[in-house]
Order: structure tokens, then C-alpha cells, then sequence
């Protein structure tokens, strides 16, 4: 549990050992009156803030914990809320790891065939210059259109449309929950000077560089501080995605950032930036490969922000006994 910093992030361990810096507490759960899963779904479901005791720093102390009361049912509906929230949480791990194991598929995929050159049918093909005959370098902006999101910083509303920025690409996909919203009419300025398609592609060149994601255009929103590179073809938007992501081209972005107060990769390198550029039976034939992976990642990501919706709307309701539970 936090001691100090971001009071929201509670953890949960049932397995192994760990031990604790001084910036947070830990607790040791009576498991014949308590389910310890139930008690750290019961704290995660509290907002800390309001017990923050620090001036300048968020700020718990064990005083304050022990202070606070708990909604404890019997044992028995103790420890069925924690098996059905649980099971939410489970089933939300087992997707991640699907996610995960689908991106290794393509990267090992990428890697085979543009980096050690083992694409199909590449006994049959002479290397010139160090690259497969009919194979050639271009710089970006002759490989796809390269452009960025809006420079203006348009101003919050309750009820518009998201901003998209570089901190709201994680993991590959946009988070919108980190978005905040902007008016209609701000909305429709941006789309006209940089709107989005499916197929294209987002790089955070801002702050965090080098974070990208495909953009599955089923939502209106807007983007800000981010690079975007609008292929010509869905079929090259998979090989773009995973020269963007290699190791070398992460280690490129990270050496060339030229930001005084922070990491910055400008929109002339990008476009200047030269790519290698495979024969296009070969960049389409990787297309048709990754594509299929490409949507069923998508398609675990969009499960699982179902199945967050639906454990974080019962999390309360259980947590306060407005759901009755029968063991």
C-alpha cells in the first residue's frame, strides 16, 4: 500500500516473496476472518485522496489505514466477491498475454524477413549492396505521407470529442481514458489539417518517443504532439509499424532527440529519415501475414476494455453490499 507518491497504486501478492521500500506499507491478512483479495479490492475501490496527509508530497500514514472502516460481509461472501472480481481479472490477464505473445509472433516474423533477409523465396534472389536485388531506400516521405497532429492547445469541454496525445498511446493502442475531451468545432479545425484513417500510424515524438500505434479509425477523435504516417495501403502500414517498433529503430529515435527540456524527434527528420524499401510482392505478402495478427490483437484489446468496464461499474456496487452476494 502507498506511503508516498501516487496513493492509488495498491498492489496485491499471493505468490513468491517481496519486500517493501520505505515509500510504501504492507499487510498481513488474518485469512480465517478475511479475504485478502476482497481487501485489496475494497482499498483499490476507495478514493485515497482524501485521506492524503502530506503537504507537498500525497502522503499516507499507518495511523490513517488503521483508521479506516471496511464493509466486511461473512467470510463466505467475502470470498465469493473476490472469486467473481477475480475472474474478471483473469480472464483481462489472459488476454494481455495473448496480446503479448501475438506481438512477439510478428516482431519474430519482421525480424526473419527484413533483418536477416529469410523472406519466402530468397534462395532464388542475389543480395546487391547489401540487400536483396530490387530492393531499394527511400526516405519517408516517399515511402508515405508523413504529417503531425494539431500545435494548438485547444481547451477542455465535459461533452466533445478526445485529444489524443503521446502519453495516451500505450502498449500499441490508444488509452482514450487518458484523453481528455475538446469542443465539436476544435474537432472539425484538426480533422482538416490532419485527419485520421484506418491503417495509419501514430509516433509519440514528444516526451515518451517512440510509442506507436495503428490507428482503427471506429471513433472520432482528434490527435496533438504526435507524428502520424498515413500509408498508401493497409498492406504496407504493417511492415511501417514493425520497422517503427525494431530495436534499432527504437534506439534511433532515442539517440536523436533534440528536445532541451525533453525527448523531441521532429517532423523533418522523420520525413527525411530513410527507409529500406522491399519489392512490393514481398511488402504485401508481409501484409497479408501480419494483418490477420494485427486484428486479433485488436480484438482482445477491445474484450478487454469490455470486461474492465464491467468489473470497474461491479467493483462499488459489490464493495458497498448494493449487490447482494450469496455464497
Amino acid at each position: 500500500m502507498p506511503r508516498k507518491g501516487t496513493l492509488s497504486n495498491i498492489q496485491y501478492f499471493d505468490k513468491g516473496k517481496f519486500w517493501t521500500v520505505d515509500t510504501c506499507f504492507y499487510s498481513i491478512i488474518k485469512q480465517d476472518q478475511f479475504d485478502p483479495f476482497y481487501i485489496f479490492c475494497y482499498l483499490k475501490n476507495l478514493d485515497l485522496s482524501g485521506f492524503d496527509t502530506g503537504a507537498s508530497i500525497p502522503s499516507m500514514t499507518q495511523k490513517t489505514y488503521n483508521s479506516i472502516k471496511v464493509f466486511l460481509p461473512s467470510l463466505p461472501v467475502q470470498q465469493k466477491i473476490a472469486s467473481i472480481l477475480s475472474a474478471y481479472d483473469s480472464l483481462i490477464e489472459n488476454n494481455t498475454k495473448r496480446i503479448k505473445l501475438l506481438e512477439q509472433m510478428a516482431e519474430n516474423l519482421y525480424k526473419e524477413w527484413f533483418v536477416r533477409f529469410r523472406f519466402p523465396g530468397h534462395e532464388n534472389v542475389k543480395m546487391e549492396n547489401g540487400m536483396p536485388k530490387g530492393w531499394g531506400v527511400k526516405r519517408m516521405a516517399e515511402f508515405c505521407n508523413v504529417t503531425d497532429g494539431t500545435h494548438d492547445t485547444p481547451k477542455p469541454v465535459d461533452d466533445g470529442v478526445p485529444l489524443i496525445t503521446g502519453k495516451c498511446i500505450s502498449n500499441g493502442f490508444v488509452d482514450f481514458d487518458e484523453a481528455y475531451c475538446i469542443s465539436f468545432e476544435d474537432h472539425e479545425s484538426i480533422k482538416r489539417r490532419s485527419g485520421l484513417s484506418t491503417g495509419d500510424i501514430l509516433f509519440s515524438n514528444i516526451g515518451t518517443v517512440g510509442k506507436c500505434c495503428i490507428v482503427d479509425y471506429d471513433r472520432e477523435f482528434s490527435v496533438k504532439n504526435v507524428i502520424i504516417f498515413k500509408p498508401n495501403d493497409i498492406l504496407k502500414t504493417a511492415y511501417l509499424y514493425y520497422w517503427m517498433m525494431s530495436d534499432s529503430m527504437q534506439n534511433v529515435f532515442s539517440t536523436q532527440t533534440n528536445g532541451a527540456s525533453q525527448q523531441f524527434v521532429g517532423l523533418t527528420f522523420m520525413r527525411r529519415y530513410k527507409i529500406l524499401v522491399p519489392e512490393k510482392n514481398v511488402l504485401f505478402a508481409f501484409g497479408e501475414r501480419i494483418n490477420p495478427i494485427i486484428e486479433q490483437k485488436r480484438y482482445l484489446h477491445k474484450i478487454n476494455q469490455i470486461l474492465i468496464r464491467q468489473r470497474d461499474l461491479l467493483l462499488p456496487r459489490l464493495m458497498s453490499g448494493k449487490l447482494e452476494v450469496k455464497p
